[in-house]
């Protein structure tokens, strides 16, 4: 089975990185999601982490979001206890490596591996085919080892008896603003106290967002165990002025 993300949204690009896949090997191609906000890793990163442990041992993950494709940036292909992973060497990789260590990762550099020769569509022509060969138990033939990898820094949760930090993960399409705080360490409590320009604001922690009136803040736990900030249909990114990789700071 090959799992594939990309930030290409409704594109023909996809299907053709399909039609490569399907010349090499008869493997299963699911969607994760081709609407990654465009350019940004962090987000793949986080959504890659709290998806891919819902998937069947070996699968292959093909991840592309890639702001670098025809620079220096390496392309890499690597083997964890349970599942394979491909894509840009950017960081992307950096939150399932640390649940996930590799075991092996390939720098993709041998060419009989490539389906063509481009400096602008290393999906086509350089990842997707190796997600397919890895199928197909060539993942050693993809090319040279590799001692490393990137990774994106990141804000990690932490907390003391009078703040809990993290950072906001990503922004979905609906303008919640999903955290990387565990919600198990605001499980007890009725309400969470955010900074944001200098004023304390007070949201509750509810089970739903009908629980709340429309258009007021509420927190609650994501269907991936972390906290969630929203809007009863609103935008709460908007509204807090959070972006993607923006620090947090709760007050208990």
């Amino acid at each position: 089975m090959i799992v594939f993300l990309t930030d290409w949204g409704n594109s023909h690009y996809v299907g053709i990185c399909k039609g490569v896949i399907r010349q090499i090997s008869d493997s299963e191609i699911i969607d994760l999601t081709h609407e990654i906000t465009s350019f940004n890793v962090r987000e793949a990163m986080y959504i890659l982490s709290r998806s891919f442990y819902h998937f069947p041992k070996n699968t292959v993950f093909l991840a592309v979001v890639d702001y670098g494709v025809g620079g220096s940036r390496k392309a890499i292909a690597a083997k964890t206890k349970n599942y394979y992973f491909v894509g840009p060497d950017n960081g992307l990789f950096t939150l399932v490596f640390e649940e996930e260590p590799p075991l092996e990762i390939r720098e993709l550099n041998n060419k009989k591996f490539h389906y063509l020769d481009s400096n602008t569509f290393h999906g086509r022509d350089i990842f997707a085919p190796a997600a397919a060969h890895i199928t197909n138990g060539n993942f050693k033939k993809l090319g040279d080892l590799l001692p490393n990898y990137a990774t994106i820094p990141y804000i990690k949760p932490k907390k003391d008896s009078k703040s809990i930090f993290g950072e906001v993960a990503y922004i979905d399409k609906f303008g919640n603003i999903e955290t990387n705080i565990p919600f198990e360490w605001l499980k007890d409590l009725d309400f969470i106290k955010i900074k944001n320009k200098r004023k304390l604001i007070e949201i509750p922690i509810v089970n739903f967002y009908s629980e709340t009136e429309t258009g007021q803040l509420l927190a609650h736990n994501d269907s991936t165990g972390f906290l969630e900030i929203a809007i009863n249909q609103g935008n709460a990114s908007k509204k807090l002025n959070l972006n993607s990789g923006d620090p947090l700071e709760l007050i208990l």
